[in-house]
């Protein structure tokens, strides 16, 4: 989970806001939010604190208590979510409105146990010949290529009722 993208997003603000606001390269920053908090540079500190208009002690205790809080990256839009992708975010709390969107894609896909029947009947099979179906008919597809993405990103993605408005997705991997 990226507590940069998170941290910011709090603020309305992206990488490319600190990048533009202080040309501090959006490859640092990238490479910044896949580290631990107590190991982000002063420069950094300092280039997020100018960018949300806070000090920088405020911005590090923010980022803190964000790593504390196992926060998730917050989707209210296609937009927010294709940046969740981007990121390669852990944990994706989709709310509001766009929850009704998540869900159309989410009764399209089988439930754990349903997925974990079908690999283990067929040895592994159905899985391989499930994802060049997939893909073939991802090529006649008359969607537009954001929810081609969406779809194809949401595959690697469990999606669960968080509670009434929201909706949690948590990579695969989580569930082994």
């Amino acid at each position: 989970m990226s507590i940069l993208d998170v941290y910011l997003q709090r603020h309305n603000k992206k990488r490319y806001d600190v990048f533009k606001t202080t040309g501090l390269s959006q490859q640092t920053l990238s490479s910044m939010s896949k580290k631990e908090v107590g190991t982000y540079s002063i420069r950094t500190i300092q280039s997020i604190a100018k960018t949300v208009g806070k000090s920088e002690g405020e911005v590090v205790d923010g980022l803190l208590k964000l790593e504390k809080e196992n926060a998730f990256f917050e989707v209210f839009t296609t937009t927010d979510l294709l940046l969740a992708f981007e990121n390669e975010e852990s944990y994706i709390l989709i709310k509001k409105a766009y929850v009704k969107e998540i869900k159309v894609h989410a009764e399209s896909q089988l439930t754990p146990s349903e997925r974990l029947g079908f690999e283990l009947g067929s040895a592994g099979i159905v899985t391989i010949v499930a994802n060049g179906i997939y893909k073939l008919a991802n090529l006649f597809s008359k969607q537009s290529s954001e929810q081609k993405v969406i779809e194809s990103k949401l595959r690697r993605y469990v999606i669960k009722q968080y509670n009434e408005d929201e909706i949690l997705l948590y990579l695969r991997e989580f569930d082994y």
